[in-house]
Order: structure tokens, then C-alpha cells, then sequence
């Protein structure tokens, strides 16, 4: 019954748009606030994220959501994992950013 129950939670926040992508409510999708973003999340709306980007505080790429990368921006923040600029949603690109921790950088959607 719980695993039941944890599968139709799971559906449900995949299905309005909770979770990691371009219209992620944890990490890639669009906000004006953080009530627009999942429990844990926060709404970043700087210049780096025309119309906003849900993400979650990081310390490590261990912290972050699969999909998600943690780089050095806003104090440590996962952002979306991306190869290429189709991957983003308008506005943003694929760049490389200066990991939170580790050193190296990550390919993640920002600011075209």
C-alpha cells in the first residue's frame, strides 16, 4: 500500500509539472516567486534567469536532483544539466558554469 501510494504521488507531481526540466517545479521551470517553486526550491529571478528558474541550495552535486548539476551562482545552486542549447527553454543556453564544489564546471541552462 505505501508503494502504492508513493507511485501515485511521484505521477502526480510529474504530471503538474513537479521535478527537474524546463517546466520543472523543483529545478528548470519558470517563477515570479517561491511559492511558484516545489517545497525545497526557491525562485531565482536575477538577470542570469529571464523568467525565473526554479532551483534547490547546494553544497555538492550530491545535493542536487538527478538531471541537475550544483554550480557557483546564488551562493550554490542546482541548475539543469544540459549538452546543448535545444535542451533549454527559451531564453537560456547551455554554458559551462564554475562548479559549487570539486572543481571544473558543468554544462547547465542560464542566460542566453
Amino acid at each position: 500500500m505505501i508503494v502504492g501510494s508513493f507511485w501515485m504521488v511521484a505521477l502526480s507531481l510529474a504530471a503538474c509539472g513537479g521535478g527537474v526540466g524546463t517546466d520543472g517545479a523543483a529545478v528548470g521551470g519558470p517563477c515570479t516567486t517561491n511559492t511558484d517553486c516545489s517545497g525545497g526550491s526557491r525562485c531565482l529571478n536575477s538577470g542570469d534567469f529571464p523568467g525565473g528558474t526554479c532551483a534547490v541550495n547546494c553544497a555538492s552535486h550530491d545535493d542536487c536532483p538527478a538531471g541537475t548539476r550544483c554550480v557557483e551562482k546564488e551562493g550554490g545552486v542546482c541548475l539543469l544539466e544540459c549538452r546543448e542549447p535545444a535542451e533549454c527553454r527559451g531564453g537560456y543556453t547551455c554554458k559551462g558554469k564554475k562548479n559549487y564544489s570539486g572543481g571544473g564546471e558543468s554544462l547547465v541552462c542560464i542566460e542566453d
